[in-house]
C-alpha cells in the first residue's frame, strides 16, 4: 500500500487560507475559568480548592456546578456540562472554537497571565470611562427602541410595568440591528463592546457582530449618571436562557438608588424588583439566591435588610442563610402559599396591599424579637 506524500503547507503568496495555531494552555492561564464564570453571572462560593454555583445551562434548584481552578475546569453534576473556559463560552455563547477564542481577545496578545487562583472569591472588574461611555450609549438607544416597539411595551404592560418606571429605570429593547452603527458613529470601541458581552464576535470575512441581547427587555444597572452592566429578558415563548447577562460580573441591581437609605428590600428577580420599584419601595435585585461577592459590604451601614425571595426551596434557603449573615438587621417576607415570587403576586388585584401587610408583619416580629428580655 502506497503512502500519501505529506500536503504542502499553504502560505500567504499562495492566496490560501493560514490555519491559526492557537495555545490553548496560554489561554486557559490567561483567562481563569472562576472569573469568567462569576463574570457571567454565576454566584460562586468557595468549598476547600473548588467553587460552587448555579449551572447556567439547565434548571438548577441545588448548586451542581463546580469549579476547579487547580485544573482550570468546569463540570456539572446535574446535566453532565463541562471543559474549560473556552468550551464554556463556547456554550454560554453560542460560539464555534475560533469565535470563543476571538471573544477571549485571542486576536490581540492576551493579558499577563494573573497569580494561581486562590479559594477567594473572584473579585468584581473595575469599568474604565471608555467602557462606561458603551454601556451608556447602548442604554440609551435600547431605551429609545423600546418606545418604538409595540411588542415589548405590551410584555411590560402584561408585567404590570407602569412606563413611568420604564423611563425612570431606562429600560429598554434590542432590536438586533441598530446598535454596531450607533457604536461607529460614536466612535466607540466595536471590540470592547464584544468583551463586554454586547455582541457575539464573528471573525468571518464580510460579517458583522451580533447583538447579544436582540429581541429581549433589556434591564441596565444605573450608577451615578451611566450604565454599568445590563441583563436582557427574552419576550416570550421557550427559552433555555430568559436572561442573558453581560460578560461582567452581576451588581446589586439598583444599589446606587438606594445607597445611604435606613432600610433596603432585597429580592431575587428583576422584575420582583420592578414591582418593588412600582410600589415605591428601595430595593435591590440580588439576580439569585446569593449576593454578589461585594454586595455585603455595600449593606454594612443599612440599619434593616428585608429580605423577599422566592417562595421555593433554594429562596427560602438563600433567605435564611442571608439572615444569619445580617443578625439583628434582617426581616424576613414569607410570600402567602401558591405565590412564587414577588412578581406574580404584583400580578394579583390586591398583591401591592397585601405585600404592604406582610411587610408590616415581618417588621413588626423583629422588633418584638428585639425588644423581648
Amino acid at each position: 500500500m502506497r503512502s500519501r506524500p505529506p500536503r504542502p503547507r499553504s502560505s500567504p503568496a499562495s492566496g490560501r487560507r493560514v490555519a491559526m495555531t492557537v495555545d490553548v494552555e496560554r489561554i486557559k492561564r490567561a483567562y481563569p475559568i472562576a472569573d469568567v464564570i462569576a463574570a457571567h453571572g454565576v454566584a460562586l462560593r468557595p468549598t476547600g480548592r473548588r467553587f460552587m454555583g448555579r449551572c447556567p445551562f439547565h434548571h438548577d434548584d441545588r448548586p451542581s456546578l463546580v469549579v476547579y481552578p487547580d485544573t482550570r475546569s468546569y463540570y456539572c453534576f446535574g446535566c453532565g456540562s463541562g471543559g474549560d473556559v473556552i468550551d464554556f463560552i463556547r456554550r454560554t455563547r453560542d460560539l464555534g472554537f475560533a469565535q470563543a477564542i476571538a471573544y477571549l481577545g485571542e486576536q490581540s496578545p492576551p493579558p499577563p497571565a494573573p497569580p494561581a487562583p486562590t479559594h477567594q472569591t473572584p473579585q468584581t472588574v473595575r469599568l474604565s470611562v471608555d467602557d462606561r461611555l458603551i454601556l451608556t450609549a447602548a442604554c440609551e438607544l435600547y431605551h429609545e427602541a423600546l418606545f418604538q416597539t409595540p411588542e415589548a411595551l405590551r410584555y411590560l404592560e402584561e408585567r404590570r410595568v407602569p412606563l413611568w418606571l420604564a423611563r425612570r429605570a431606562r429600560l429598554g429593547y434590542s432590536d438586533g440591528r441598530s446598535l454596531l452603527a450607533y457604536l461607529k458613529r460614536r466612535r466607540l470601541s466595536v471590540r470592547r463592546a464584544v468583551e463586554m458581552g454586547l455582541f457575539y464576535p464573528d471573525r468571518r470575512p464580510g460579517r458583522d457582530e451580533r447583538e447579544a441581547l436582540r429581541g429581549r427587555i433589556v434591564i441596565p444597572d444605573l450608577r451615578s449618571g451611566y450604565c454599568g452592566w445590563m441583563t436582557g429578558r427574552v419576550l416570550s415563548g421557550a427559552s433555555d436562557r430568559p436572561y442573558l447577562n453581560l460578560a461582567l460580573p452581576k451588581p446589586l441591581l439598583g444599589y446606587d438608588a438606594v445607597r445611604g437609605r435606613p432600610r433596603v428590600i432585597l429580592t431575587e428577580g428583576v422584575f420582583d424588583w420592578l414591582a418593588l420599584l412600582s410600589w415605591g419601595l428601595p430595593a435591590c435585585a440580588l439576580l439569585g439566591t446569593q449576593p454578589a461577592p461585594h454586595a455585603m459590604r455595600l449593606l454594612d451601614r443599612t440599619r434593616s435588610v428585608v429580605l423577599v425571595l422566592d417562595n421555593d426551596g433554594p429562596g427560602r434557603e438563600g433567605a435564611a442563610s442571608l439572615a444569619d449573615a445580617f443578625g439583628d438587621r434582617a426581616a424576613v417576607v414569607a410570600l402567602p402559599e401558591g405565590v412564587k415570587d414577588v412578581s406574580q403576586l404584583n400580578q394579583l388585584p390586591d398583591g401591592r396591599e397585601t405585600f404592604f401587610q406582610l411587610l408590616a408583619e415581618a417588621e413588626r416580629g423583629v422588633r418584638d424579637v428585639a425588644a423581648a428580655p
